[in-house]
């Protein structure tokens, strides 16, 4: 593989698509791409603080306005670029916890909206390109931790990431022979203007990372950025059908914490 033998950009030629591509996890997926060679078409509805176009690489960033949730969205992007890569990062829960029986119908579409709704048809109006261009492609969706462990006051957002992971899976299986790979990455809580952890937890709680995650910290950006890096490059060529998580290790830690006195306990109240 000739990715393994250069030093050289991973996504050199290549053109890519980020949503949300201008703040916290869509932001640094943009620089890093365009570090590595990519033109990156960075979509956001927030451009008051967009990426620097004028990055340390070969590749560009263009920044264009634009909710990809609206219904003519999609068909505003396929005009813009024929792209390679395409990372599917625009989502949210919306609100404060809240049971499922507190909800109803227009609850569940909206959430169903704003997470699942624009990924199916923004890779439904680009994805024939991709395979009539030949070239194979990468297809990358953000989903959550929380696709595969409960969360409570969030059941249908839980449900709405499943269900991208699912799709992810079998679209995988359905265009392997084009060359197209489509994968999912699911972090644990990430430090970014949409989650500000230090705002979310007291301070007299923020030690509490070191029983949270074995690696003892929140995420960053750059932490997601890397893993969705891999899965454009041809670093990846070969993994398709699968979902990364970027989550410090608290998805296989599995409920066991570190006693301060050492070793491991899974009743986290225990010294």
């Amino acid at each position: 593989m000739d990715a393994l033998r250069s030093p050289g950009p991973l996504l050199t030629g290549m053109r890519a698509v980020v949503t949300g591509g201008c703040h916290g996890i869509g932001g640094a997926v943009t620089r890093a791409f365009a570090a590595h060679g990519a033109d990156v078409l960075s979509l956001d509805v927030d451009v008051s603080a967009p990426p620097a176009t004028d990055v340390h690489g070969a590749g560009r960033i263009e920044v264009v306005e634009l909710d990809v949730t609206a219904p003519s969205a999609a068909q505003r992007v396929a005009e813009l670029t024929e792209p390679d890569v395409v990372v599917h990062n625009v989502g949210h829960f919306l609100r404060a916890p809240r049971l499922f029986q507190e909800e109803g119908p227009a609850d569940w579409a909206e959430m169903f909206r704003i997470n699942v709704d624009h990924v199916f048809a923004l890779t439904a109006t680009l994805l024939p390109g991709m395979v009539s261009r030949g070239r194979g492609g990468s297809v990358i969706t953000m989903t959550t931790v929380e696709a595969h462990r409960a969360i409570p006051g969030h059941a249908v957002y839980s449900g709405a990431k499943a269900a991208l992971e699912a799709w992810s899976r079998s679209m995988a299986l359905e265009h392997g022979r084009d060359g197209i790979r489509f994968n999912a990455i699911a972090p644990d809580l990430i430090e970014t203007p949409q989650v500000p952890y230090h705002q979310l937890v007291d301070e007299e709680d923020w030690w509490r990372w070191r029983l949270w995650a074995p690696l003892a910290r929140p995420g960053t950006p750059e932490d997601v950025a890397g893993v969705a890096l891999f899965l454009a490059s041809p670093l990846s060529g070969y993994v398709t059908g699968t979902t990364l998580h970027v989550d410090g290790g608290s998805r296989a830690a599995g409920g066991w914490f570190p006693r301060a006195s050492g070793g491991w306990t899974n009743r986290p109240r225990d010294p």
